[in-house]
């Protein structure tokens, strides 16, 4: 594995050059070089949003960079006022945004089956990761469920990439693909040996972490914590572990599966 530490950048400039629909959800590009410098998958961006929409920064994992090195996309869910700010806004706006932020996936360094777990449009933070891993010669096997077709994030940038990929969707309500869960096809087709990578809903993640544990598959997931300051501060984003509570904004978003106390995590998911 390659690890990938931690690092954090301030854009000096940053300006919309591109936004788009994706399916349900938006895809804005964002002029940034000192930030596509440094990212790598898996990390994410802090981005300033027009008051009164929001006096807190908004977190947005990267899903990837443009083939010159000087601009990086991200995927809005519109689900607020301040979402909807940014999905409205139109190519040559300025942005205020600070990255790379966050540790990101650990990139195997030999060719492995690579089996990526996505859930709504958390699947737009593996999409990078999939043509990284294809690029490296990996066979790569990406799930992305969604409760309805509607919901499933878009992947055909990543399908273009080569041909390891095998694309598998499912939808709850079977709208498209296979009818049920993303976790249900995943414990159908997940042997050993296989590296997993995972981002969504922390209930799935814990489904995704326990089914790769019987199979004895390393596990990294990136975690979907309400982030307020993203630079570990403010305390929000705190994930249990077996040895007390790390930042997600800090030591992760991408945590192994392994170091997570997922009975704990259930625990604080019933009760909210």
């Amino acid at each position: 594995m390659t690890a990938v530490t931690p690092t954090v950048a301030r854009a000096a400039a940053a300006a919309l050059v591109d936004v788009r629909r994706a399916g349900r959800y938006w895809l804005l590009r964002v002029r940034a070089p000192e930030i596509v410098r440094q990212a790598q998958p898996g990390q994410f961006v802090s981005v300033g949003v027009e008051a009164p929409h929001t006096l807190l920064r908004r977190p947005f994992a990267i899903a990837g960079v443009d083939p010159e090195g000087s601009a990086f996309d991200v995927v809005v869910a519109v689900v607020g006022s301040g979402s909807a700010w940014l999905a409205s806004q139109h190519p040559g706006r300025a942005l205020d945004v600070v990255g790379p932020l966050g540790k990101g996936f650990a990139v195997p360094s030999a060719p492995v089956r690579c089996v990526l777990v996505g859930g709504g449009y958390g699947t737009a933070a593996l999409e990078w990761l999939a043509r990284r891993l294809l690029r490296g010669g990996h066979g790569v096997e990406l799930f992305s469920g969604a409760a309805t077709a509607a919901a499933l994030y878009p992947v055909a940038r990543a399908a273009g990439d080569g041909p390891g990929l095998r694309l598998f969707e499912t939808t709850e309500d079977g709208s498209r693909g296979t009818t049920g869960l993303v976790t249900a096809a995943l414990a159908e087709r997940l042997e050993h040996p296989a590296k997993v990578f995972a981002c969504g809903p922390m209930p799935m993640l814990a489904a995704v972490a326990d089914i790769a544990r019987r199979c004895g598959c390393d596990c990294q997931v990136a975690v979907e914590e309400h982030m307020g300051c993203s630079v570990g501060v403010c305390m929000t984003c705190v994930v249990p572990t077996a040895d007390g509570y790390v930042r997600a904004c800090i030591e992760g978003p991408v945590l192994s599966a392994e170091r997570i106390d997922w009975e704990s995590v259930r625990r604080r998911t019933h009760r909210g």
